[in-house]
């Protein structure tokens, strides 16, 4: 059969007009007016906003699209960028962009305003493939997927020249990044209605500002004192190599060569070979998941430390440091708004990864003169386990100031809840959390280290006594593989793909989907709630007038940079939007939320006793560390 060639269709030339003169930006403007609904993407010189600067803004309506050129201190043009801000901010006429972070950022960087009121296609795009996989929401993709038209993109990276006269492939480039965007809307709405996806839409596109305000605002970090802790753990790493080269090499003929171990554990075949000799060659493998399985043993230990010290300092000494913006001085991690369940991810450079020692958290401080609030939704995926599986004990416990811990370490090990010692409460808090991520009886038996069939005991046990819980979780699991999809609290979908019924792999990707099921609702509606939480704080933020702005996200922890004579109220401001967000979501089991307040960012509480009350005392090695009231012990 002879091959056919697909002719590539392009997108026709785009009506627009040019605006260049006040006179004419005020014409449109009228004729802008009229609309509601309005498309919107700007063109500027680079993708770095705290470099960049903005040469065009373009605004799609029915009736034309207007690209106004900006460069009021050019020959080319005399349009203020400020003539549009009236538009922009208003929140009655709802803006289409396509990546609306990108261009709300720059305008808000160079112009000093955010665009309000956004659908984001990009966002929406990506909201209606949540679990199916990587699925590309760039706009070419978005206009070959949905209208069958090849959009070139090519004409993106002419604009860096700020002087240049604008040519008219150019300006038609930046018209039909507007001209497609109603239409986009238009199919990709009745989509979002027909699975339920508007309160997740509508949640996703208003939290585009605080997404905004993190990735601007940055974060400050203590160089010198970041670099005195990557060197002990260089030092640390070192001595660990030597130890696990000495532990392997006793099981060498070949000992040292020239004093050095002639064992390179940083080498997968000669780590395998020099374990098999070491008497354990029942290990298939040398990577991290597989030498978990075998934790006990000195020199399995050894090599997961060893690893662990190795990863932080690759990822987070020097590297972490080169981040550092040269304009701000500040480090600005990058989000990425939703992963499979609707959490954020974070990278260049992954704040949301660091230790959450304190220790290391120390090192990110406040400006002189400022303060750092930290606050985090107390037991928040325990709390939504609660509210979405009305569980009788689980309501009992929070409404009464229970610890739910300790009252299911009484249940499970069958003892007085005033009996309860801590490596009780310990396994009881391991089941709690576990069970929210499909934990079995093997999973449980490694992580307390007692045999499998303790376990599986202790499991039923827990099941037995909270049956609000077991129901809500078998459900969960049940209806993900009937329908292929499980719901977080806003509405939102995370996707399964099943294959079918007879496949060989058929018994393993469904029980990989019920694992799986068990925790999305959990966790989509734990990222549901954190980010109301930052969309109420941002607003009153903003409504307050405190000097005082939202700096860092990790999960269901929230970091805000104020003014230290502001910390105390901005403090209260941030644990009830925190209460709010949640509240907006769950009325059975309400949240609890303690605002920390230091020059630094602080951890929860202490592993110790559980205690959240710290005090900062000085250290010679690091200025100040953190020691927990109540119990004494260094957080």
């Amino acid at each position: 059969m002879a091959l056919v060639e697909t002719k590539e269709i392009f997108l026709p030339r785009p009506k627009y007009e040019y605006v260049t003169t006040e006179d004419a930006a005020r014409s449109a403007l009228n004729v802008i007016d009229k609309y509601d609904v309005l498309a919107v993407d700007t063109e500027c010189t680079d993708l770095d906003p705290f470099k960049a600067r903005v040469s065009l803004v373009q605004i799609g309506t029915p009736e034309n699209n207007f690209v106004f050129d900006v460069r009021s201190d050019t020959d080319h043009s005399e349009v203020d960028i400020s003539l549009l801000k009236p538009v922009l901010i208003d929140k009655t006429k709802q803006k289409i962009l396509q990546n609306a972070v990108f261009d709300m950022k720059l305008l808000k960087y160079t112009a000093g305003f955010y665009i309000s009121n956004v659908y984001d296609t990009m966002l929406l795009e990506q909201l209606l493939n949540l679990g199916k996989g990587f699925v590309s929401a760039s706009l070419a993709k978005l206009v070959l997927r949905y209208l069958g038209l090849t959009m070139p993109k090519e004409p993106a990276n002419t604009f860096a020249d700020y002087y240049q006269k604008f040519k008219p492939y150019q300006l038609e480039y930046a018209a039909n990044d507007v001209e497609v965007l109603p239409t986009l809307k238009d199919l990709q709405w009745p989509k979002a209605i027909s699975e339920g996806l508007e309160d997740a839409a509508r949640l996703e596109f208003e939290f585009t500002k605080p997404m905004c305000e993190m990735e601007l605002n940055g974060i400050k970090i203590d160089t010198i004192k970041w670099r005195i802790i990557m060197s002990e753990m260089e030092q640390e790493m070192n001595i660990l190599f030597d130890e696990i080269g000495q532990m392997l090499a006793s099981s060498s003929s070949q000992q040292y060569l020239f004093g050095v171990p002639a064992v390179n554990i940083n080498s997968p075949s000669q780590l395998a070979q020099a374990l098999a000799r070491h008497g354990l060659s029942n290990i298939d493998s040398t990577n991290e998941e597989t030498l978990k399985k075998f934790e006990g043993i000195p020199v399995i230990d050894a090599l997961l430390n060893y690893r662990k010290v190795n990863k932080l300092v690759s990822t987070y000494g020097e590297p972490l440091l080169a981040k550092i913006h040269e304009v701000t001085g500040r480090l600005h991690t990058e989000f990425k708004q939703m992963v499979s369940t609707g959490r954020m991810s974070s990278s260049n450079p992954n704040l949301q990864n660091i230790p959450k020692k304190q220790l290391y958290r120390s090192c990110f401080i406040a400006e002189e003169g400022n303060s750092l609030v930290t606050a985090d939704m107390s037991g928040a995926e325990l709390r939504i386990l609660g509210n979405l599986s009305q569980d009788p004990v689980f309501i009992e416990c929070y409404a009464n100031g229970i610890d739910l811990h300790t009252r299911t370490a009484s249940e499970v090990f069958g003892v007085p809840m005033e009996q309860v010692k801590k490596d009780m409460r310990g396994g009881a808090k391991a089941i709690n959390f576990g069970l929210c991520y499909g934990l079995s009886k093997y999973g449980l038996a490694r992580r307390l280290k007692i045999p499998e069939t303790k376990a599986g005991e202790m499991i039923d046990t827990y099941f037995k006594r909270y049956v609000g819980v077991k129901k809500f979780l078998d459900q969960s699991a049940r209806e993900a593989v009937m329908n292929r999809f499980s719901r977080s609290i806003s509405g939102r979908k995370r996707y399964y793909h099943l294959p079918e019924y007879g496949d060989p792999d058929f018994n393993r990707i469904k029980s990989g989907i019920e694992r799986q099921a068990k925790n999305a609702p959990i966790q989509g509606s734990n990222a549901d709630t954190i980010k109301q939480s930052m969309i109420y704080l941002v607003e009153r933020l903003e409504e307050s007038n405190y000097n005082a702005k939202l700096i860092l996200t990790v999960h269901d922890e929230v970091v805000v940079e104020c003014k230290q004579e502001e910390r105390h109220d901005v403090g209260e401001l941030v644990a009830q939007a925190l209460v709010d967000g949640f509240g907006h979501y769950f009325h059975l089991i309400p949240m609890e939320t303690d605002a920390l307040i230091g020059p630094c960012w602080l951890k929860g509480e202490c592993e110790e006793c559980g205690s959240d009350e710290m005090v900062f005392i000085p250290d010679e090695k690091y200025n100040t560390k953190l020691v927990c009231k109540a119990c004494g012990e260094e957080i």
